[in-house]
């Protein structure tokens, strides 16, 4: 039975008024988990997988652990925040989903010159916020914004190594390749690790989405690289390119192309952002590793 007279607002933000007591989980082990875990089993109920049960779930764990009494039990923040993941959202919902979404930061929104176009950008901006938060109570039966900064280092801490990210929307590809000029070339990385490179980015693109695949694959080249092997940045950059343009399409704009503009429309329009980075990247790619490969029709094979 939902428990409609329960002011979750008023549990939300007193479980919330101790956030500063966190330290990210650092201080945290795969035991503590084990045991918190089989503090929640011991404690639920069998109940129906149903939304409203979902927000009952959340509703009665948000009244344990505000419970004056909860130190007997949970002795630090960051366990009682493990607790309400694990116990409402052990598959990192809210976390998943917010990586699926493109939002324009509030700042960016604030640089728009042009009223209209300022007040249409905060209403797209409020109607993300809006698909996403449907989106949660759909699978989760209840919304927490506040919980999402802890999903995420909840991840970073327990998870980054185990599962792979297959849906990121918003990510900087930009901050990834401004590391690009630290690749002088691919000559470290021998044929052999190269065929590792190559069957490791088709598993990748076996699970990954086309329409997310350039920003899930800056993620999984900075972020979760220890989980896909990549030892060196170097392996990062081969990783990256061999996942988004194996055939080297942004190489074979640029040849085609004479002018900037153009070059860079069609590359926007193919992979949805541009950087010359990355065209300089790929030159470096294709002299060590497809030196024979006509780029283009404009081209000689070198």
């Amino acid at each position: 039975m939902a428990m409609d007279f329960v002011p979750i607002e008023y549990y939300k933000t007193k479980f919330y008024q101790k956030e500063n007591q966190s330290k990210r989980f650092s201080e945290l082990t795969e035991e503590n988990l084990a045991n918190i875990s089989k503090k929640i089993y011991r404690k639920e109920e069998i109940a129906e997988d149903t939304k409203a049960a979902k927000l009952d779930r959340y509703i009665k764990t948000l009244l344990y652990l505000t419970n004056p009494n909860i130190h007997f039990d949970l002795k630090t923040y960051d366990e009682r925040l493990a607790y309400l993941i694990l116990a409402t959202d052990p598959e990192l919902i809210t976390f998943k989903e917010f990586l699926k979404v493109h939002l324009p930061s509030i700042s960016s929104i604030s640089n728009i010159e042009n009223q209209k176009e300022r007040t249409m950008a905060l209403e797209k901006r409020h109607q993300i916020l809006q698909q996403f938060e449907t989106a949660v109570r759909e699978q989760i039966g209840f919304y927490d914004i506040k919980l999402l900064k802890f999903e995420e280092q909840f991840f970073k801490r327990f998870y980054s190594k185990k599962e792979l990210i297959t849906q990121v929307g918003q990510h900087n590809e930009d901050g990834f390749l401004l590391l690009a000029g630290l690749v002088d070339s691919f000559d470290n990385i021998t044929d052999e690790r190269f065929k590792e490179l190559i069957e490791t980015a088709q598993a990748w693109n076996t699970i990954v989405p086309d329409k997310h695949k350039t920003k899930t694959a800056t993620y999984s080249a900075t972020k979760q690289k220890d989980l896909l092997g990549l030892t060196t940045l170097t392996e990062q950059f081969a990783f990256y390119i061999l996942a988004v343009d194996p055939n080297l399409d942004i190489l074979r704009i640029y040849e085609e192309e004479s002018m900037i503009p153009t070059t860079q429309e069609r590359i926007e329009e193919a992979f949805g952002y541009y950087n010359p980075a990355l065209i300089t990247l790929e030159k470096k790619y294709h002299q060590r590793f497809c030196p024979n490969k006509k780029v283009s029709i404009w081209t000689e094979t070198k």
